[in-house]
């Protein structure tokens, strides 16, 4: 342990089970080479994470538990040991014959502990632990509540530097944190943050649990940045991760959790403050986690989607080529990942796929991206019940693919099929953002080419904005902007006056439904402008 030989930790296992089998099953010195075994097999399970290893450690514990005399002080050790071990195989595994068997070894073993022994407060910190377990899988209300308060009792009971305080200080942030995210009430996690917080601080530099402390801490500041908007928060979040990060060991799965968390975290404050060194950073902790991850994690497809959202995002705002066509095939692997898992939903992945083709199509001309684009967001839509939420916003990227696919020749019918479906998409309620192509002053410049126009919907249909909620209309103002690029379009192609008119409602309504400080109220109002110059010129 001392040189980290994992050689030397075999050779021990090695040495130690032939002591044992040597020894006669009624031999009491056998106790003594079996515990140093257990203990040997636990290590190596730490290291190698082998279930064999674990199994026999389990199976040494009961025999060990057997063995030892019942008012020998071993006994309570072996008591404990067994019941975390079981516990740590019930979190690997997932049997619950192992969280039952510990349930009952703790709920055996306190009333045989007077108040004032020094395994209590260790015992009932595990048996908190336990508690917690139950309840996360049995989504317990009752059971929460009492392993918080058996949490509570460990800590108050244990000695000022006793080095299990960690530990149980954490198990009482953990089940905080759950019973936030359960209630929602700000005092739990005002709590949970304070304990984890105490948890890490209190951890010495060798323990190694430690990084795993700052994740929890890090993951708690992030809950109630969520709940509360607060920026300290979510920069706090953001160094605890990091720590966390740096501290585990690489390509573990507690690293690669945590590394996805940062990259949550990092996006998170680059929505924020536009700082693209967060986005960078994001970016390099997604791509860790995904790689470093087992191949059959079930958040896979979801971790690759967003991973291809960011890259496109920077694309954005860089222009970089490269970003572009990783986003690109980031979302491809996220399609593959989504059908076989059917989370998140297939049609939804395909759909943001298709407007990155799309996008790709616009920027560098590959006939085969607008052709591959507009096949996916036609399943999309096709997939999408009549019923489903999002059914809106799917029509109204598939009018976007269709409008960019009439930039190819002989593809003007596309732009009238543009322009019904994102007529259609603005009858119908809309979730922010929509998912339509970014709205872009570039995109805007495009459509003046054409029609010295820009971006809008017709006000026909559309609700006014204060009979509305703030999603909702950032939804509406998308598609609204997409609709009058199109209207642009095919007047600039064909001089129909109503299109035209039709853009400037658009565009007017666009205007009306934007606070000025927004990016697309300056664009509408200077788009606006053009056209109605352009309509006074036809009149």
């Amino acid at each position: 342990m001392e040189e980290h030989d994992p050689h030397l930790l075999d050779e021990a296992v090695v040495l130690l089970r032939g002591v044992a089998a040597e020894l006669p099953e009624n031999d009491p010195t056998r106790l003594a080479p079996l515990w140093s075994l257990k203990s040997a097999l636990q290590v190596r399970y730490g290291v190698y994470a082998h279930p064999a290893d674990l199994d026999d450690a389990v199976a040494l514990l009961r025999e060990l538990l057997a063995g030892t005399p019942s008012q020998h002080p071993a006994v309570v050790d072996a008591r404990a040991d067994l019941a975390d071990t079981l516990l740590g195989r019930f979190r690997e595994a997932g049997q619950e014959s192992d969280l039952a068997e510990a349930l009952a070894l703790y709920e055996g073993g306190i009333p045989g502990l007077p108040n004032d022994h020094p395994a209590r407060p260790g015992f009932l910190a595990g048996y908190a632990d336990a508690l917690l377990a139950r309840a996360e899988s049995a989504q317990d209300a009752e059971l929460l509540d009492e392993a918080i308060r058996t949490a509570g009792t460990a800590v108050d009971s244990m000695a000022k530097g006793d080095h299990r305080t960690p530990q149980a200080l954490c198990t009482l942030g953990l089940a905080l944190r759950l019973r936030f995210r359960v209630r929602g009430r700000t005092a739990d996690a005002d709590a949970a943050v304070t304990m984890l917080r105490q948890c890490a601080e209190l951890s010495i530099d060798a323990d190694p649990n430690r990084p795993g402390y700052f994740a929890n801490l890090g993951l708690a500041l992030a809950d109630r940045h969520a709940f509360s908007g607060q920026d300290e928060d979510l920069d706090g979040a953001i160094d605890a991760l990091r720590r966390a990060v740096k501290g585990l060991p690489p390509e573990s799965p507690e690293q690669h959790e945590a590394a996805w968390c940062l990259a949550a975290v990092l996006k998170e404050r680059w929505d924020r403050d536009g700082e693209p060194t967060d986005l960078d950073e994001a970016i390099v902790n997604a791509r860790s986690s995904i790689v470093s991850g087992p191949s059959g994690h079930p958040g896979l497809a979801v971790r690759r989607w967003q991973l291809g959202d960011a890259l496109f995002e920077r694309f954005e705002l860089h222009e970089r080529r490269e970003d572009l066509d990783e986003a690109v095939t980031t979302l491809r692997q996220a399609s593959v990942s989504a059908q076989r898992s059917g989370t998140p939903e297939p049609a939804a992945v395909n759909m943001r796929l298709g407007t990155v083709l799309a996008e790709r199509y616009e920027r560098y001309g590959a006939e085969a991206d607008i052709g591959e684009a507009l096949e996916l967001g036609q399943a999309a839509v096709a997939a999408t019940g009549d019923d489903h939420p999002d059914l809106p916003g799917r029509v109204a990227s598939l009018g976007f693919l269709l409008q960019t696919s009439s930039h190819r020749a002989g593809r003007d019918a596309d732009l009238d099929e543009a322009v019904e479906l994102l007529r259609e998409a603005l009858r119908a309620p809309l979730r922010s953002p929509a998912a339509t192509a970014p709205v872009s002053a570039e995109a805007a410049a495009a459509a003046a080419a054409g029609a010295g126009a820009a971006a809008g919907a017709e006000a026909d249909g559309a609700a006014a904005p204060d009979e509305e909620a703030p999603d909702e209309q950032e939804g509406r103002n998308a598609v609204t902007f997409r609709l009058g690029l199109a209207l642009s379009e095919r007047f600039g192609r064909r001089g129909a006056l109503a299109d035209l008119d039709s853009a400037i409602n658009a565009y007017r309504t666009l205007r009306d439904s934007t606070p000025p400080e927004h990016p697309l109220h300056g664009l509408a109002s200077n788009t606006l402008t053009q056209l109605e110059s352009a309509r006074a010129e036809e009149i």
